[in-house]
């Protein structure tokens, strides 16, 4: 989920509203089985093959907004690619990556 400056200043209410429902969907679709009824329908398969696609392919942490992993890995690349000229320090990584607390 990305925006740009303007409209996280601009409508930052809006963004912290849908990230909070972003959340309530992911932890609906990992606790209640009808979720996995309605993909399963939706997808045209069985709920055991929705079930093994859902927790194969897509586990819920990997889905979560809550945690960015990687930075560490991509942020060499990105210098000798020239993205950037010099990593990002973590008050520039603090800016860019903003994620509205759980309530």
């Amino acid at each position: 989920m990305i925006t740009n400056p303007q409209t996280l200043q601009n409508r930052k209410d809006a963004i912290i509203r849908y990230v909070r429902a972003y959340r309530e969907t992911i932890d609906w679709m990992y606790s209640d089985p009808a979720a996995l009824k309605t993909y399963a329908e939706f997808a045209g398969i069985t709920e055991a093959k929705a079930k093994r696609i859902r927790d194969s392919y897509f586990p819920k942490s990997v889905l979560s907004p809550d945690n960015v992993v990687g930075l560490d890995l991509i942020m060499p690349e990105a210098v000798k690619l020239k993205f950037v000229p010099v990593p990002l320090t973590n008050e520039q990584l603090a800016e860019l990556i903003q994620i509205p607390p759980r309530n």
